[in-house]
């Protein structure tokens, strides 16, 4: 059964900050930063930071107790805001990016980043409210304190054409959109639906590594320097 979504619900719009939201009004043109921290590289890229990393991180365990092993966990502790930046280049670089992503919610338009993600060329893609035809809000529900919470895992935009394009949680800021659609009342509905299984590797492959790196070095590093 399809839910309304309403400005004030906590179900909705729980942790929900955006900058200037108490002076929102029908002239607004907001601006909604896009963080691009689990866009996909390729299978190659991917495989190869991934061994990189996991094994710099287990290398230490092969040579217990020794200056060789000490050095290691110090290397490796430093080697994470390395890998990450390291994967924003590659990001970038894959995805053609060239400044800071953003959305853009007004009453006359929805303005979103275009690339590989949407199937689209590089650049910004702006959609005229007038050439939407609805939009559907597929969310998961779960318990949180006795309290129900729609996570919003996906939003289709379905335009007068007959196209259909389709927004990710793991690449847009899908929550505050949402909000700011609603706020200018653009045409919702809702679809329960299941968490997609296919964001799973993006999310393996960016934070397992991390994951690995902290919990092996941090037990090393206390047993060797605390």
């Amino acid at each position: 059964m399809a839910e309304t979504i309403e400005l004030d619900s906590k179900s909705w719009f729980f942790d929900l900050h955006i900058k200037g939201m108490r002076n929102l009004n029908a002239k607004s043109d907001v601006s909604l930063y896009v963080a691009n921290l689990f866009y996909p590289l390729s299978i190659a890229v991917s495989l190869l930071l991934f061994g990189v990393m996991v094994g710099l991180a287990v290398a230490p365990l092969s040579f217990a107790n020794t200056e060789f092993a000490r050095t290691m966990v110090l290397i490796n502790i430093g080697l994470l805001p390395v890998y990450l930046i390291i994967r924003y280049i590659l990001v970038r670089l894959r995805y053609s990016i060239k400044g800071t992503l953003r959305c853009y919610v007004s009453q006359q338009r929805l303005s979103i980043p275009a690339n590989a993600i949407i199937n689209k060329p590089a650049g910004q893609l702006d959609l005229c409210r007038d050439k939407i035809e609805c939009i559907t809000v597929q969310y998961k529900s779960k318990m949180h304190r006795l309290h129900v919470r729609n996570n919003i895992i996906a939003c289709n935009l379905e335009l007068k054409t007959g196209e259909v394009i389709s927004l990710n949680a793991m690449y847009f800021p899908l929550k505050r959109i949402v909000y700011m659609l609603r706020f200018f009342d653009y045409p919702l509905t809702t679809q329960h639906r299941q968490w997609p299984w296919r964001n799973l590797p993006s999310i393996i492959a960016v934070t397992f590594p991390v994951l690995v790196n902290i919990t092996v070095n941090g037990l090393l590093f206390k047993q060797y320097f605390l």
